[in-house]
């Protein structure tokens, strides 16, 4: 990955990864609006990706946004976390621990373009005890 895609993966305030998310999942599984996207509106993940656009002017910022959000679904699927609790399966379909996000939003990438799971994964038990705390506190 080049010193440029490096930067496009930035850090993310957490709050604003978690609002890019809501507004992806809604572009995502929300019906397709046909008439108002020319460019393959039958994709969820380019009507997903593009509502983000929409919401995120700032474009280095919202290159940091789409590279993570488009790395979401590998996190769901990791097994560590669910073995932690952290993602679990339930009748209202997956549920993503906040600790899970926030971590997302801010977690390194190696120079590949690949996430640093082994940091992701000290992230996520940081910020758990973090929110932790802040909720018995």
């Amino acid at each position: 990955m080049s010193a440029k895609l490096e930067d496009k993966i930035g850090p993310v305030e957490p709050a604003r990864f978690h609002q890019a998310l809501g507004i992806y999942q809604a572009a995502l599984f929300g019906p397709s609006q046909e008439g108002a996207d020319a460019a393959e509106p039958g994709i969820p993940v380019k009507r997903g990706i593009l509502a983000v656009k929409k919401q995120f002017s700032d474009p280095k910022e919202f290159e940091s946004l789409s590279f993570r959000l488009q790395r979401f679904t590998e996190i769901v699927g990791d097994k560590k976390l669910a073995k932690w609790g952290m993602v679990k399966l339930s009748e209202g379909g997956i549920e993503v621990h906040d600790a899970v996000i926030n971590a997302l939003a801010t977690a390194p990438f190696r120079k590949s373009g690949v996430l640093d799971k082994s940091a992701f994964h000290t992230l996520v038990k940081a910020e758990y005890s973090r929110l932790e705390k802040a909720e018995n506190g």
